[in-house]
């Protein structure tokens, strides 16, 4: 299928897909495994239907997990910009997003449970802006758009085959049972690990500092960015503005599922299919979206995603029946790789290349602090539905749109 996907990319464009573009993108098609099997399907339903948590626990391992990995990122980012090393931490931390995801299904202890998924989402996040960040490294300024689309659509091959994988895993050992839900989990990691290996060959080309100068310039260039927060003043809007929109989209992720089960009825099996037609929606909404935002730029291709993503959700509290989430899912799924895709490229767009690596680990702080709406979800599901708690997904997507349209579409740096 992979094949099928790129040899025509090769012979139209064959300088954009290189090999290291393509190790690059399989990265991604590991990864989004966890993100589909781990995140949106089985640690919600392990925790909720198997260990008798509730949504709040869910939403409180997510979130505050996102929120820790804020923390680390932009010091990890910084420490990268100066030594141009990216490659052992990258290797470091999805390496331990695989081990401790074996150890979610492991043990049938719900404290447990809950403290190796916190590990293990830390982990995986703070992987993800070091990913995002090599893009610099294996393409040119002006396919970024295009090569970025490439590898979320590729990701998102990642969630159809992992999809595959699990619907074999659960018909083999039942699709009401415990042993089918825990056997997930390491599943799960051995297929990240097997697509990650060739991005682990891309050799960095550092400029000769050590790790430890690197670490101190980090703290030095932290300080500076923060205590110049008015020199990145359009930075920091648009940072600010992701942290609302991704909170929106990291929320509906997590509760996507356990929304169908709850207010529609809807059996893990069901939402199977479903599931894996969102996959395929958001796979060719990330790559024609790539293309968008190189021809209209990546700021009015996400405004575009966010104001169809605000009519969506509308239409589903208003209406919560099978076709409105089918609907939501459908262009939802197309709207979801489409973000991802245009948040790289307008970072890209409006930061000072020598800053790039340790801006996306503050995007990767704003974004991940915005998991935070996750807990408000969490909250007003336990507290008044699913219903209600959806309210608050198209709410931080209207405030993510205002402040969006307020950023300028260029490099300001104001001395």
């Amino acid at each position: 299928m992979i094949y099928i996907l790129v040899l025509p990319l090769k012979t139209i464009m064959p300088k954009v897909f290189t090999f290291k573009v393509f190790s690059w993108s399989l990265f991604d098609l590991g990864n989004t495994a966890y993100s589909a099997l781990v995140i949106t399907l089985f640690f919600p339903v392990f925790i909720k239907n198997y260990l008798h948590g509730d949504e709040l626990m869910i939403s409180l391992v997510i979130g505050l997990s996102l929120a820790f990995a804020s923390l680390l990122v932009p010091f990890i980012g910084g420490i990268s910009d100066a030594t141009n090393i990216k490659r052992p931490f990258l290797i470091l931390f999805s390496i331990t997003t695989m081990f401790f995801v074996i150890l979610i299904g492991y043990f049938t202890n719900l404290y447990l449970a809950l403290i190796f998924a916190f590990i293990a989402n830390l982990s995986y996040h703070t992987s993800l802006d070091i990913y995002d960040s090599y893009i610099t490294d294996i393409t040119t300024e002006k396919n970024y758009g295009v090569v970025s689309g490439f590898g979320t659509a590729i990701g998102y091959v990642g969630t159809i085959l992992s999809l595959i994988m699990a619907w074999h895993i659960m018909s083999i050992f039942g699709w009401d049972t415990l042993m089918g839900v825990r056997m997930i989990f390491p599943a799960t990691a051995i297929f990240f690990l097997i697509f990650a290996i060739p991005i682990y060959f891309i050799k960095d080309k550092t400029n000769g500092r050590k790790l430890s100068e690197g670490v101190f310039i980090s703290f030095s260039e932290l300080k500076k960015t923060i205590l110049g927060i008015k020199k990145y003043h359009n930075i920091w809007k648009f940072l600010v503005a992701s942290f609302f929109y991704t909170g929106a989209l990291n929320t509906a992720i997590a509760f996507l599922f356990l929304f169908g089960q709850e207010e529609l009825n809807m059996s893990l099996k069901t939402f199977f299919p479903i599931f894996m037609m969102m996959a395929i929606s958001a796979a060719i909404g990330a790559f024609l979206f790539g293309h968008i935002s190189d021809l209209i730029g990546p700021k009015k291709s996400l405004i575009s995603a966010i104001l169809l993503w605000i009519s969506v959700i509308t239409s589903l509290i208003i209406i919560p029946n099978i076709y409105t989430y089918l609907m939501t899912g459908m262009v939802g799924g197309a709207l979801l790789g489409a973000i991802w895709t245009s948040t790289r490229p307008m970072l890209i767009k409006i930061s000072p290349p020598e800053k790039l690596t340790e801006l996306f680990g503050f995007q990767g702080l704003t974004e991940k602090t915005g998991g935070l709406t996750i807990l408000v979800y969490g909250a007003l599901a336990v507290w008044g539905g699913h219903r209600l708690a959806l309210s608050s997904i198209l709410f931080f997507f209207v405030i993510g749109l205002i402040l969006l349209m307020t950023v300028k579409e260029e490099i300001i740096v104001k001395d």
